[in-house]
């Protein structure tokens, strides 16, 4: 008996000694947990019900956005993959007619951009964004049936103008249904899809080449674009059912009424301004601020910066040591590389909240490549090799910035939409006829123009990214004091309330 009592006496007493943790040690170790599954997946430690309703909309948009630019990325690629592979001298492709090809796409999807932003205000983008990729479709297998340069500048140019409806629509729809914890990683998950079309492309005319050039009587870089073709129709059909348009109103029935309730309030709660159809006093509005001006001067010079990159298997050609499959899967570690970034990008940016610091470090790595091959003759050949897949960790950060745009225009989504057509709209007109003049294909390997050039872009856009960042915090500072303001106001004019009831009852 009395060893029992003992034993309780020391158990208390040291329960006395070693208390309980407190509750701040428990909050720390709960706030740990929250953290590691925030930055896991963001939707891990929602409700059931706000998990239920991200989990359904990653899986109908992220699937329709991620395929479709997947394959329309592989259609892009395929044009210089095709080039290499036997059709300059099917087509008899002489001097820089291989520029004018790209510079074809881009006029058509510069053309339809800012239209379509505005049109998409007045008309579903569930309609209007699947009938376009149809019309892409089309046009995609007619390129395989193409006789002359002048018949492929018709088809790219309607391939450039079908696509154009679809790269800020996308990036309108993701801002208008994710919060900011969210929308950095949906971004670059769809950007990513892009680049595994482009790395898929490499290794798709390599076996196409070996293994379907003559079938059917055809060569094998025309069943490229068949193939093109083939792997985007479902896409488009699955758009006209999965494209929800916005919270504010959308129809499609694998949302419950109770879900889009939820979408709408969390839209409220992120801060998300009412959609409104698109107005020139709207757009004189948008124009009269700094955002238009800024971001899209920002996103011309990054845009305009990124061609470097895609003259590796010219360069690889002009070695007369590899052979055709070679020159075509060799620059898909390019792609590998962009979307190991893209992705790694969403995640740190999203998790740290932190979206400059991210398009800065993606700068400085493509300035570094972009000086090498911009100085060329001493460069080591392993050092040249070493720099055209450094230009793999710059388009990653393009979503980033894009992000950027969404959270910094969510009060006005007029300018929101507006801007997200505008800024890939005027990076491209300008990305039309810059590269046919720097990078002049006779001029290839070397690109002395070229990537000089690119240099000078790299360093404009990371001088407008320090002004736009600078803009930012202005404002920011700006709106803190005027709701400082507000409350002082609402304090001083309770005080004199309080003080005129208290006159009363003396």
């Amino acid at each position: 008996m009395s060893l029992d009592i003992q034993k309780t006496s020391a158990r208390a007493r040291t329960e006395i000694v070693s208390p309980a943790p407190s509750s701040s040690e428990v909050s720390k170790k709960k706030a740990l947990r929250h953290r590691i599954r925030e930055i896991v997946w963001d939707s891990l430690d929602r409700s059931p019900e706000e998990r239920r309703l991200i989990f359904k909309l990653d899986i109908f948009i992220l699937t329709w956005a991620g395929f479709t630019y997947f394959s329309k990325n592989l259609n892009s690629n395929n044009l210089s993959n095709a080039y290499v592979s036997g059709m300059k001298e099917d087509l008899n492709v002489v001097g820089n007619e291989y520029q004018t090809f790209t510079t074809m796409w881009t006029i058509g999807y510069v053309i339809s951009q800012i239209p379509s932003q505005m049109i998409c205000t007045r008309i579903r983008p569930s309609l209007w964004c699947p009938t376009w990729e149809l019309i892409w479709v089309i046009v995609t297998f007619a390129t395989a049936a193409v006789k002359t340069p002048h018949h492929l500048y018709i088809c790219r140019f309607f391939v450039g103008l079908a696509e154009g409806t679809f790269y800020p629509a996308v990036h309108t729809i993701l801002g208008g249904w994710y919060t900011k914890r969210e929308l950095g990683k949906r971004a670059s998950i769809f950007f990513a899809s892009a680049f595994v079309g482009s790395m898929f492309s490499g290794y798709l005319q390599a076996a196409l080449y070996t293994g379907m050039d003559g079938t059917g009587g055809l060569a094998g870089w025309r069943w490229l674009f068949i193939f093109d073709g083939v792997i985007t129709l479902p896409m488009a059909l699955w758009a006209y059912y999965a494209l929800p348009d916005l919270p504010s109103n959308t129809r499609v029935n694998w949302l419950r009424p109770e879900e889009i309730e939820l979408a709408r309030q969390r839209m409220v709660d992120a801060g998300k301004g009412e959609d409104v159809p698109m107005t020139w006093p709207g757009i004189k509005r948008v124009l009269g601020k700094w955002h238009f001006w800024v971001y899209t001067a920002y996103y011309t010079f990054f845009i305009c910066s990124e061609n470097i990159g895609g003259y590796m298997n010219l360069w690889l050609k002009s070695l007369k040591r590899y052979s055709v499959p070679q020159i075509n899967t060799y620059p898909t570690v390019i792609n590998a590389i962009t979307i190991v970034t893209t992705l790694s990008y969403g995640w740190i940016s999203d998790a740290l909240q932190l979206r400059s610091p991210i398009v800065y470090f993606s700068l400085t790595v493509c300035f570094f490549a972009a000086m090498n091959l911009a100085i060329w003759d001493g460069v080591p050949f392993g050092l040249k090799w070493a720099s055209y897949y450094l230009t793999g960790f710059a388009q990653g950060s393009g979503p980033i910035f894009l992000t950027m745009v969404n959270e910094a225009c969510a009060t006005d989504t007029l300018e929101r939409k507006f801007i997200l057509g505008t800024t890939n709209s005027v990076a491209y007109a300008f990305n039309a006829w810059i590269p046919l003049i720097t990078y002049n294909t006779t001029k290839a390997p070397r690109f002395l123009v070229g990537n000089s050039v690119t240099v000078g872009l790299i360093v404009c856009a990371a001088l407008t990214l320090t002004l736009a960042v600078r803009l930012q915090r202005r404002d920011a500072e700006k709106s803190s004091g005027d709701e400082r303001s507000d409350a002082e106001d609402a304090m001083v004019v309770g005080e004199g309330t309080w003080a005129r009831k208290q006159d009363i009852e003396t």
